[in-house]
């Protein structure tokens, strides 16, 4: 056995990570985002924006980490794979293999727990062996499996020649993120390290989520949320419905994963996200679907023209809503993706995926968006009438 105390000052950021190490924590951030707002993960394109640490280890280990996480989410970078911790209920690639990732959407979606809880020091652990998989966050087993494809013995002798070389570990989160570690130890076992298992079975969420649930409403859905989270959505939801002349309809998802606002003659939108504690809430204008690819379109976008009218009053309120504009990040390498809406505000240019800007669930995110859209509205009382300019997808 052999123990190794990664050395956190020893980082490397790439892309648009940040990091910082002060008084014994390393701060891990991006100012760009990782992945889109569908939280759909292609190719290698997260790693764009990660820390790399030092060191390379063999198999088999045991990684322990104590963290502490501000928002969704935050993945591992384990080899040529990772974990995710805290993402949203979109996330259907929460487990890529340490060896042999596949890049497709995989069982562990509906097996995984990878709640975290905010903003407050918790333990992680993940074990590699030659034949099983452990991740536990805070002492408890939350996944547990001996079908990972780097365990096949078709794979071993491809295995034998990265584990003579070493895996290495490396950090990303998402943008408005903040992660901060106290320490990361990786401990290497000549034979096998030790795993005391916990309740994990790989039926045993599947099984809990089997059976017709009842249609979710608007109460239903925001009922589990803390007390916080429901008086901001309710306050949110009062505010949207007295607005004139937008007039938002509200909807919930059938699901229950999202709840929508939508005023329809001005082709806007707002939403929340609930799912457990991973959460966030969205606006921008909607996408047109119906017909042929030719006619997708927007109707008019005022993003511009609203952040240009705030920054006569409140400079930093508009920078704030730029920044929230989640990031294009070129999910399939074509360059140009439809759903992607360039901005340009304050002599800065950002592409925004589906043209959605992005909010934490806090306090002052639920008051930008209020003066937000509180502005739209009196610019669109000002124009008056409904909007009849349609933006295409694709350029006549």
């Amino acid at each position: 056995m052999q123990v190794h105390n990664i050395d956190l000052t020893a980082h490397t950021a790439h892309g648009k990570a940040e990091a910082r190490f002060t008084d014994g924590i390393l701060d891990v951030w991006t100012t760009q985002a990782i992945t889109p707002v569908s939280f759909v993960i292609h190719d290698e394109k997260f790693k764009r924006h990660h820390v790399s640490l030092p060191g390379q280890y063999r198999l088999p280990f045991r990684l322990d980490m104590t963290v502490k996480l501000d928002y969704p989410a935050f993945l591992l970078f384990a080899g040529n794979g990772r974990i995710s911790f805290a993402s949203p209920w979109q996330d259907n690639r929460k487990i890529e293999d340490i060896a042999f990732p596949s890049g497709k959407p995989n069982q562990d979606k509906g097996l995984y727990d990878n709640h975290l809880p905010f903003n407050e020091w918790v333990e992680l652990s993940v074990t590699y062996n030659l034949g099983e998989t452990q991740i536990c966050i805070g002492g408890k087993e939350l996944f547990y499996s001996r079908k990972q494809t780097y365990m096949s013995k078709r794979n071993r002798r491809e295995l034998d020649a990265m584990n003579e070389d070493g895996f290495t570990f490396g950090l990303a989160v998402s943008k408005g993120s903040v992660l901060s570690v106290k320490s990361m130890t990786v401990t290497e076992y000549k034979e096998i390290a030790p795993i005391e298992r916990g309740a994990f079975e790989e039926t045993g969420l599947q099984s809990a989520t089997q059976g017709e649930r009842p249609k979710p409403t608007f109460e239903s859905v925001i009922s589990g949320l803390p007390q916080e989270y429901r008086d901001e959505i309710i306050n949110m939801d009062a505010f949207l419905k007295s607005l004139r002349p937008m007039k938002f309809r509200r909807a919930v998802d059938k699901g229950g994963g999202k709840i929508s606002w939508v005023a329809s003659d001005y082709g806007f939108s707002y939403h929340v996200e609930p799912s457990g504690r991973q959460l966030s809430h969205r606006l921008g204008w909607y996408m047109v679907y119906n017909g042929k690819p030719e006619t997708w379109h927007r109707k008019a976008d005022y993003m511009e023209e609203t952040l240009r009218i705030i920054a006569e009053t409140d400079p930093e309120l508009a920078g704030r809503i730029f920044y929230a504009l989640n990031d294009c990040v070129d999910c399939f390498g074509s360059g140009s993706c439809l759903p992607m809406a360039l901005y340009e505000f304050n002599g800065k240019k950002r592409s925004a995926c589906h043209g959605l800007a992005v909010f934490r669930m806090s306090h002052s995110d639920f008051d930008d968006v209020r003066e937000f859209i509180r502005r739209l509205n009196a610019l669109m009382a000002e124009k008056g009438g409904i909007p009849t300019e349609k933006i295409y997808m694709i350029k006549r």
